[in-house]
């Protein structure tokens, strides 16, 4: 009842804002009469006048009616595209903060010029992040002429840019990127020397397109950069010919996909490495000198078994690259780490990079909620409406359609495999009898190609771009990570009459399907149109239900006629692993009854949908404590590069470490160890100073002894100073104390991330791992800052000459 009567109050909310944003619409569009009198030079000279009026304090709710207005007339004269009213209630819900979900083909990318248009004119930088660069580079190029009418400048990031390109798009009005680019040049902007150096100027607002990609489907792996450890292929080749030559009988993996070896593999693997001489005899796997080895052979195990070719990484040019196992679209430049990367370039033969440490990490998560305002768009948001809200505070707001949705869909699920691929293959049968486009949705590379091999199977011919003959009859135009290239082009044909294209979730995401082809007249498209439009059918249901929607929503747009099927059978992989009890068969049985099965597929979904829900959120609440020692480092590290009081802190961590050796070394409540202190004065601080034993008032003695050192050790630099000249002094220091965070940030993170692993087996309840991993991460933290004091200062003494004549090399207490 509770849960009820939520839903009605959160659906009467957004219905309320959407009769106000409708009311809004209503009251721009009326300024359409006046705005269209404007010359070009008048159009500037408004948007130029609202600049100004919001540099000089106005806020944006009080212009923006105004510049939606201005902004939609530059859209007509630029690009011959006028903003409907839906699209104008879409731009008021990302202005006020939120995500809205409008459906496929609406025009989200026309959409995002009315409110980046209004955020520019603050001239404090819009973000639009997306998921590749071919939307990216496309947008930008595609929008900029209504940015320019307005005198916005807009610009694009590219992985290939250098730092000079990328401060210069940066500092356009308006920034298109893929969403992981924004994530990188922060961290790459917080390794930097100087401020003169970033790139970035500030996180004021950020519009991510097709959110859920971002937000939701890469929000599980976080973004990194990595450093160099050295090359160790020739142990990585050794253990990839260890495992492959193991038997099923060695290991075993479960419904998550986890493997681990039996006792059988434990013992025929430390026989090999014996014989290799990685193992001693008398050791084992289990022991603790075998840690690092035993995660090495497990990572090649994974390698082998776990991670599969064509649907978790494409092999290309000799590399191995990721492929995102929702979209199946690559990501390049993305390594695994902790060697299981270089274990996949072993296992495919490829060149095997430098084994790597992290530098630097993030999540999207933690990223985009640095943000002042953030929203988003995609055309599938209602099943993630919590998840939105929870982390990233965005609430979702379901714009209405253009034009009613008259798109057919229907689902049927088979008892098995062959039953299922001989029903599809009945469907595009009857399309291609027809001439209807036909889109066929795959759950990875690896399915696609089997679909592939069927249609040729049964006298279909793929389509070679070489030999010229697309859209001959009977042939398909596979869409993958392998063919990413040619997506542009595969997609611009995929509603041509009698088309066929299979192709994984990454099909033209962004990208709209349009009936009869992307330049076709009027007759093609009415003979796509009477032949039903696009087809759409799904060769399985995906891990999650608002997959689906994505892939039926490639057909009906704007009220295009078109239909959408799924054929999944019982033998599908997301049945499998969700471990969903199938009801008895019959022979008599070739497909599930409609009610039972979307009974058995709508659990499915929940289930996988449950773990990745709950995977991104313990992954977020991990990050979150983590954050919040990244944002202290980061402070740290600014105020350092960017600070005038070098020596002010240089003085403040000696004094502490001074204090730390007296703590550990000359305690009042302990006996001292005189030998220790003296040993560890000259090794951090350079100075020989005599210690005798306290007296009756030992904290009396240690307080005089700090004194004693903090002096000696400020004359000592004192000296420095004058020898070397304050401002090369502080230069070299500068330098040093960036170097010495960034070096023990990179050892923290690799200790948090152990820690995390360390903290999950040991099997506490779930309310007590969080608060488990902040008490430890605390500590560690706490030992960090404490390195850096100590490393800080052992660096600075020894900077520079030896100022001998400054300070006697004997001090006494």
């Amino acid at each position: 009842m509770i849960l009820r009567l939520t839903r009605r109050a959160l659906s009467f909310g957004t219905r309320r804002k959407l009769t106000q944003y409708e009311t809004t619409a209503d009251r721009i569009l009326v300024l359409e009469g006046d705005h269209r009198r404007l010359s070009a030079r008048g159009l500037l000279d408004r948007a130029t006048e609202l600049r100004q009026r919001v540099q000089a304090g106005t806020s944006l709710d009080e212009i923006k009616e105004e510049a939606f207005a201005l902004a939609r007339e530059a859209a007509r004269r630029a690009l011959n595209e006028h903003p409907v009213p839906v699209q104008i209630i879409g731009a008021l819900a990302l202005h006020d903060g939120h995500l809205a979900e409008m459906r496929t083909g609406e025009g989200k990318t026309l959409t995002a010029t009315l409110v980046c248009a209004l955020n520019g004119l603050t001239g404090r930088g819009v973000h639009i992040g997306t998921p590749n660069d071919y939307l990216a580079e496309r947008d930008a190029a595609w929008m900029r002429p209504v940015y320019d009418l307005l005198g916005l400048s807009a610009g694009v990031i590219t992985q290939e840019m250098d730092d000079d390109e990328r401060r210069e798009a940066y500092c356009c009005d308006i920034t298109y990127g893929v969403a992981s680019e924004f994530c990188f040049d922060y961290l790459r902007d917080n390794l930097k020397l100087s401020a003169a150096e970033t790139v970035q100027r500030g996180h004021s607002f950020a519009l991510v397109d097709e959110a859920d990609a971002t937000l939701i489907d890469e929000a599980s792996m976080p973004l990194a950069l990595f450093g160099p450890l050295g090359d160790h292929s020739r142990f990585y080749e050794v253990i990839d010919v260890l495992i492959a030559s193991l038997q099923p009988s060695h290991y075993e993996v479960d419904h998550l996909r986890r493997v681990t070896l039996t006792e059988a593999g434990y013992s025929e693997v430390e026989l090999r490495l014996q014989q290799q001489g990685l193992l001693k005899a008398s050791s084992t796997l289990h022991d603790s000198v075998s840690i690092s080895l035993l995660h090495h052979i497990m990572q090649s195990l994974r390698a082998h078994v776990v991670l599969a070719r064509d649907r978790d990484y494409v092999v290309a040019n000799g590399r191995v690259i990721i492929v995102d196992r929702l979209t199946g679209r690559p990501m390049p430049g993305r390594r695994y780490d902790e060697g299981l990367h270089q274990a996949l370039e072993a296992k495919e033969s490829c060149a095997i990079g430098e084994e790597t440490r992290t530098v630097a990490a993030i999540t999207f998560q933690t990223y985009f909620r640095r943000y002042d305002k953030l929203c988003g768009m995609t055309g599938t948001a209602k099943a993630d409406a919590e998840e939105y809200k929870e982390v990233y505070g965005l609430d979702v707001i379901s714009i209405p359609t253009h034009r009613p949705m008259i798109r057919v869909d229907g689902a049927v699920l088979h008892s098995t495999a062959a039953g299922k691929f001989q029903a599809i293959l009945r469907e595009l049968e009857d399309a291609a009898a027809r001439g209807q486009p036909v889109l066929i949705g795959a759950p990875s590379i690896e399915r696609s190609e089997a679909l592939a091999a069927m249609l040729e199977t049964n006298g279909w011919s793929q389509q070679n771009p070489a030999t010229q003959n697309l859209g001959s009859s009977r042939t398909f135009a596979v869409l993958n990570a392998k063919h990413h290239a040619r997506e542009a082009q595969i997609i611009a044909e995929a509603g041509a009459p009698g088309a066929v294209t299979i192709a994984t979730a990454m099909a033209g995401r962004g990208t709209d399907i349009r009936l009869g082809g992307e330049h076709a007249d009027a007759a093609t498209r009415a003979k796509v149109i009477a032949a039903g439009g696009l087809l759409v059918i799904g060769s399985t249901h995906h891990d999650h239900g608002r997959m689906d929607e994505q892939l039926r929503g490639r057909a009906g747009r704007q009220g295009d006629p078109g239909r959408s099927i799924f054929h999944a059978s019982l033998d599908d992989e997301f049945l499998k692993t969700a471990a969903i009890d199938a009801p008895p068969l019959t022979e008599q049985t070739p497909t599930i009854a409609p009610s039972v099965a979307s009974r058995l597929i709508e659990a499915a979904q929940k289930r996988h949908e449950t773990r990745s829900f709950d995977r991104r959120l313990g992954l977020l609440r991990f990050d979150t404590i983590i954050q919040r020692q990244r944002e202290n480092v980061y402070d740290l590290r600014q105020s350092i590069r960017d600070g005038s009081d070098t020596l002010i802190l240089a003085k403040r961590l000696r004094h502490e470490t001074v204090d730390d050796l007296i703590n550990r070394f000359a305690a009042p409540t302990a006996p001292w160890d005189i030998a220790g202190l003296d040993h560890a004065i000259r090794s951090v601080l350079t100075l020989a100073i005599d210690i005798r034993p306290p007296s009756s008032d030992p904290k009396a003695d240690a307080r005089a002894l700090a004194q004693r050192i903090t002096a000696a050790a400020d004359r000592w630099t004192a000296g420095k100073i004058a020898s070397m000249g304050e401002t090369t002094f502080v230069d070299i220091l500068r330098r040093l104390m960036m170097a010495a965070i960034d070096h023990l940030w990179s050892e923290q993170s690799e200790r948090l991330d152990y820690l995390k692993r360390r903290i999950g087996d040991r099997g506490l309840p779930s309310h007590k791992v969080i608060a488990e991993f902040q008490i430890e991460a605390f500590t560690l933290f706490e030992l960090m800052i404490a390195d850096f004091r100590r490393d800080v200062t052992a660096y600075a003494m020894r900077v520079g000459i030896l100022p001998t004549h400054v300070i006697p090399m004997s001090e006494h207490c």
